[in-house]
C-alpha cells in the first residue's frame, strides 16, 4: 500500500455572516492523478455547479473526509477582541484535529499566510500523528489534494449559506466588501433580529461596516 495524502483548506474564513468551514481529505497517494482528471482545482476557479459535481467525484477518490464547520459564534469567542488567542489558533487547533484523525502520511495545507513557519510550528507542537507536513500560502492551486479540500469546504459553506439565505433572505456573499452584505449587517443589528447569532459580530469589519451614512439606509440626508 502506497502513501496516503491529507489536504485540508478552508471557506469562510474572512466572512461577517455564517460559518467558517474547514475540510480535510484523505486519499491513497496514487490517486492523486485521478483529481487532476476530474479537474480538480481551486475552487474560486470553479462555477457552483461544477464544484457541486466535484464533491460527489472527490468523495468517491477519498478514503476519508473530515469537515468542521465552525459557526459565527464560535468564531467570536475565539477572537482577540474577546481576549482569546484568535483566529489562527483556532484554526491550527481544527488542522490538527483533522491530522490527528486522518493520520495521513503527508499533509497539504493551505495557509493564510505567504510566511507560513510560524503556523507549522504551532500546528507542529500540538500534533499527536507524526506526518510531513506541507504548509504553502495558495497551496490549493499548487496541490490537486489540497485543491479538493477547497472544494469540499466550498461547497459545504455554500450549502450553509443557502440554508441562511432561506431564512433571511439575500444577504449577499456574506463577505464585507459586499454592499448587499454590508446592508443586511447594518439592518440585522440595528433591529436585534434572530440573525444577528450568524454574525461575527466581534469582527474589526463590523465596526467599519456600523460607520456609515444614512444614505446607504436609504435615508435623505439635510
Amino acid at each position: 500500500m502506497g502513501r496516503s495524502v491529507c489536504g485540508i483548506d478552508e471557506a469562510g474564513r474572512g466572512s461577517v455572516i455564517g460559518p467558517m468551514v474547514i475540510a480535510g481529505i484523505l486519499i491513497d497517494e496514487d490517486r492523486v492523478g485521478g483529481l487532476v482528471k476530474l479537474g480538480v482545482r481551486d475552487s474560486k476557479e470553479i462555477s457552483p455547479e461544477e464544484r457541486e459535481r466535484l464533491y460527489e467525484e472527490i468523495l468517491k477518490l477519498a478514503i476519508r473526509c473530515k469537515i468542521v464547520i465552525l459557526t459565527a459564534k464560535e468564531v467570536d469567542s475565539e477572537t482577540r477582541k474577546n481576549k482569546m488567542e484568535g483566529i489562527n489558533k483556532l484554526e491550527a487547533k481544527k488542522f490538527v484535529e483533522i491530522i490527528d484523525e486522518l493520520k495521513p502520511d503527508i499533509a497539504y495545507i493551505d495557509s493564510p499566510f505567504r510566511d507560513s513557519e510560524k503556523l507549522k510550528s504551532l500546528i507542529s507542537k500540538m500534533l499527536k500523528h507524526e506526518c510531513h507536513l506541507v504548509l504553502e500560502h495558495k497551496a490549493d492551486k499548487n496541490y490537486p489534494v489540497a485543491s479538493a479540500a477547497s472544494i469540499i469546504a466550498k461547497v459545504t459553506r455554500d450549502r450553509e449559506i443557502s440554508k441562511l439565505k432561506d431564512r433571511f433572505g439575500d444577504f449577499g456573499s456574506g463577505y464585507p466588501h459586499d454592499p448587499k452584505t454590508r446592508r443586511f449587517v447594518r439592518e440585522v443589528l440595528a433591529s436585534g433580529s434572530i440573525a444577528r447569532e450568524f454574525i461575527r459580530c466581534s469582527w474589526e469589519t463590523i465596526d467599519k461596516v456600523m460607520q456609515t451614512r444614512l444614505e446607504e439606509y436609504g435615508c435623505e440626508v439635510y
